[in-house]
């Protein structure tokens, strides 16, 4: 038989083996298949096994290391959603090209990639995710700018500042949720102290998130109403105090006496009996990103009671409003409230010398863009709670009309890992400072004096004291302060 012939043979049954799945398409009738074969079984062995991340992470801009820290967890989830699965992110800001390839790669692969974005801006990121599935909402990948809020009422005032994140599956993680502080910007990593949480498996929760953003995807130009979920409750309605995760979709107008936060705060229990005759106190933590206006202004009126009433209540802030200040760090019988802040600048350049005094106003290098408190102790009359609040809502006037998440969870183990960021910005000086002004004034002091005859007289002396003042931070938005 002709060898031309045997090898056309050859070559029909590797091509008609290729067809049916037995040898990869690669192969040749030298190489027999099973060396390509091999890795790429591998990787999609690896690719199956893989979970998504789970709990919080952050990022730190003050450590190379450390900042696309939550980048890099959004790009691997991206990169492990499959062929048919679906990706929604509704994000406040968005910049990063590395994710912008991750999410065009998915749609190459069969993946549903819908965004939604303020509009604020329009980045290069932006530009080449519209380029590959355009901006039609109707289709099944969009891209698409919210006309000020998505849900809120159209106006100058109102934003789509929701960081929201989730997937169908990625591994063989399902419903998969990611709700935090972090948008997709470079300045959030390299300058920002940021959050952002993850979960998966919880059906019913990821489906009122899709419901949520489905919503969202209309573009309301009036507002709707707020949205409070929590997966399956335990009881008859959605409770924090008892839910593993509750959610409330702003927008939600709130004033003094209908605000989430001044709820949150008057269902927790400064001090405890501890069954041996003493007492244990309730710990808090607040990490915020700005607090200022008239609602600034009343939450800090009721974080300084907390204190007072004997909670161990710590606050770090990025940006406050000075009469927020000055209210917040008003003495009470327990002393001032601890108070630090993130707001860090170590580039000093009298051209950002607006108030023309000698210092520089920006905050030009670091601060918190997290917006998260922790309570460990009794909330709700339940003793030994452990509960995280996150998201994307500032404690500011105008947060409560945007869109927003605001998300409990309830756990020790992401309570410590929450309480365990927020030291490491508070104890290291590096990264936060006092936000108290000590200075000296002059008093006088009565002392008894001993006179040359040996006798004792009241004399009054000028003296010295340190006195601890509010100051303003002299700080105002910055070249690296995103106004979010």
């Amino acid at each position: 038989m002709p060898r031309s012939f045997t090898r056309g043979v050859v070559a029909c049954l590797v091509v008609a083996l290729s067809w049916s799945g037995v040898v990869p398409s690669s192969a040749s009738p030298d190489d027999g298949g099973s060396q390509t074969a091999a890795p790429d079984a591998r990787a999609q062995q690896h690719k199956h096994r893989w979970k998504a991340p789970n709990g919080p992470f952050f990022n730190d801009p003050h450590r190379k290391a450390g900042h696309f820290t939550i980048e890099q967890q959004v790009i691997k989830t991206i990169r492990h959603t499959p062929r048919r699965g679906i990706i929604r992110i509704a994000v406040y800001s968005f910049d990063r090209m590395p994710v912008a390839n991750a999410l065009i790669d998915a749609h190459k692969r069969g993946v549903k990639v819908q965004m939604l974005l303020n509009d604020h801006q329009d980045t290069r990121a932006m530009q080449a995710i519209r380029a590959e599935v355009g901006t039609n909402r109707k289709k099944k990948s969009f891209i698409y700018k919210c006309k000020a809020g998505c849900r809120s009422t159209q106006n100058e005032y109102n934003n789509l500042h929701s960081k929201l994140y989730t997937f169908t599956q990625s591994g063989k993680s399902k419903d998969v949720i990611a709700v935090g502080s972090a948008n997709m910007m470079l300045n959030a990593a390299l300058h920002q102290w940021n959050d952002l949480y993850f979960s998966s498996g919880d059906h019913t929760m990821f489906r009122q998130y899709v419901s949520l953003f489905n919503n969202m995807k209309k573009d309301w130009d009036t507002r709707r109403p707020p949205r409070n979920f929590c997966g399956t409750p335990a009881g008859a309605a959605c409770d924090d105090s008892v839910d593993k995760t509750t959610v409330w979709a702003f927008p939600k107008l709130s004033g003094p006496k209908n605000d989430l936060v001044i709820d949150m705060l008057n269902r927790i229990q400064c001090l405890t009996p501890d069954g041996a005759g003493g007492q244990t106190r309730t710990k808090l933590v607040l990490s915020m990103h700005t607090m200022r206006g008239r609602r600034g202004d009343y939450l800090a009126t009721a974080i300084r009671n907390k204190y007072a009433e004997g909670c161990d209540f710590r606050v770090s802030y990025g940006l406050i409003g000075f009469h927020t200040k000055q209210i917040l760090g008003a003495p009470t019988a327990r002393g001032r409230i601890p108070l630090r802040s993130t707001g860090m600048d170590y580039n000093t350049d009298d051209d950002f010398d607006l108030n023309h005094d000698g210092e520089d106003d920006l905050i030009l290098d670091y601060y918190s863009h997290q917006k998260y408190f922790v309570i460990q102790g009794t909330y709700n009359g339940i003793p030994g709670t452990n509960m995280v609040l996150t998201g994307s809502s500032n404690w500011a006037s105008l947060s409560t009309a945007n869109d927003e998440i605001w998300m409990t969870v309830q756990g020790k183990r992401v309570a410590r890992k929450y309480v365990a960021n927020f030291n490491y910005q508070w104890e290291h000086k590096r990264n936060s400072r006092d936000a108290y002004t000590t200075t000296y004034s002059e008093f006088r002091q009565a002392q008894m004096m001993r006179q040359p005859d040996g006798t004792l007289r009241k004399t009054y002396v000028t003296t010295r004291r340190p006195v601890t003042t509010v100051e303003p931070d002299h700080m105002s938005k910055g070249p690296y302060w995103e106004s979010d």
